[in-house]
């Protein structure tokens, strides 16, 4: 009796140890995600996972300033980031080792949309030039404003293209950024890295076809180095059809 009992505990202790590790091997695949997420609700992309993007349908679009060419590389996610909107919505972002990196939309508990975005350029300002980016009408650096309703932006090429406003109020000439807080998990983080974004996001429609480029500005405050930059992000919608990750 005694050694029937001793057997029986010893299977509900190596179910519980198997358990254990199945709970452990997911919180590690669903790092950095929102809470009760797992990498299968972005299409596979996880913390240290890569993933690949099929991009020959931008191939036709001429006046795209976004660069396609990345399209097929096997790329690893280094970083996760996640901000919280409030009221069950969240922008969850996977940056890739290229300085590319895609946003996922969030509302509640499922994606309903994605961006794949590429740094295009990044200005290093002083604090002093950060306050008046983010806080005066207007004020302009190296030829980007933050806020005005008009955006024009110049390729390495020469060409030039032109980004209406889509965040604040129409008809006025300049709205002020929207404030969002981004915490950033990286595989030798301890504690996450929490980041300040000061954006405005602008768009504009393809020759021919209902496609859109967009144009994220983002005015970031970097707590943990006190440094301050303008970053632009040239960035496409993308189809979760045409991303494969592992």
């Amino acid at each position: 009796m005694f050694d029937k009992m001793k057997a029986l505990l010893r299977g509900a202790t190596s179910d519980q140890k198997e358990q254990q590790a199945f709970d452990d091997q997911q919180a590690r695949l669903a790092r950095g995600l929102p809470t009760h997420m797992s990498p299968e609700d972005f299409a596979g992309m996880r913390l240290d996972g890569r993933v690949t993007f099929d991009l020959l349908a931008l191939a036709p679009y001429s006046d795209l300033l976004f660069d396609s060419s990345m399209g097929g590389q096997d790329l690893h996610i280094a970083a996760v980031g996640t901000v919280d909107l409030g009221q069950g919505e969240s922008l969850v972002r996977f940056y890739l080792e290229n300085d590319t990196w895609v946003q996922a939309s969030v509302e509640a508990g499922k994606v309903i949309e994605y961006k794949l975005f590429d740094f295009y350029q990044v200005q290093h300002l002083a604090d002093t030039e950060f306050d008046r980016l983010i806080n005066e009408h207007g004020v302009s650096n190296g030829g980007v404003s933050l806020g005005k309703a008009v955006l024009p932006l110049e390729s390495e090429s020469g060409q030039t293209a032109s980004y209406g406003r889509v965040w604040g109020q129409e008809g006025v000439p300049w709205s002020p950024p929207v404030l969002l807080e981004e915490e950033v998990t990286t595989l030798e983080s301890v504690i996450n890295r929490r980041v300040i974004h000061h954006c405005m996001l602008y768009e504009r429609q393809l020759e021919g076809e209902r496609r859109y480029e967009y144009v994220l500005l983002s005015g970031e405050a970097d707590e943990e180095d006190r440094s301050y930059q303008l970053v632009t992000n040239l960035g496409i919608d993308l189809n979760p059809n045409n991303i494969t990750a592992v």
